[in-house]
């Protein structure tokens, strides 16, 4: 009898082993990542540049802090062309970013750039890796 229980918990627990097995990595596949990732290339005219930069910063500091589904929002220049900036956007989703097109603070900031762009591109893209190290925030 004893020997029959031990094979029967043996069998239950290779079932259970399996099951958990197939279905956690299942459920894991299954989260999908709804986060919006976007690059915003813009060309300023020059008579512009220290306004639009003034504004682009005002923006993103606004925005990263006031709006929980603005992840990140990150603006670069061109060292080599200060004209050309480059920003990148991290949303928490697609609702988060639409959300982000109403806000305040983005209308101010789209509104009063307008004259200020001379192009704009904006790209649709998807992350392969994403790291970061607190040291970016020291500076």
């Amino acid at each position: 009898m004893k020997k029959s229980k031990n094979k029967t918990y043996q069998i239950v627990y290779l079932f259970a082993l399996t099951f958990f097995a197939t279905i956690i990595p299942g459920v894991a596949l299954a989260q999908k990542d709804d986060r919006k990732f976007r690059i915003a290339k813009i060309e300023v005219y020059p008579e512009y540049l220290e306004q639009y930069k003034s504004a682009l910063a005002e923006h993103a500091k606004a925005a990263v802090s006031l709006e929980p589904g603005v992840i990140a929002l990150q603006a670069v220049y061109d060292k080599s062309d200060p004209l050309k900036v480059t920003v990148f956007e991290v949303y928490a989703s697609e609702k988060a970013y639409l959300q982000h097109l109403q806000a305040k603070h983005f209308l101010k900031y789209k509104n009063g750039t307008l004259k200020m762009v001379k192009k704009l591109e904006l790209i649709e893209v998807a992350p392969i890796a994403i790291e970061l190290k607190n040291l970016l925030f020291n500076h």
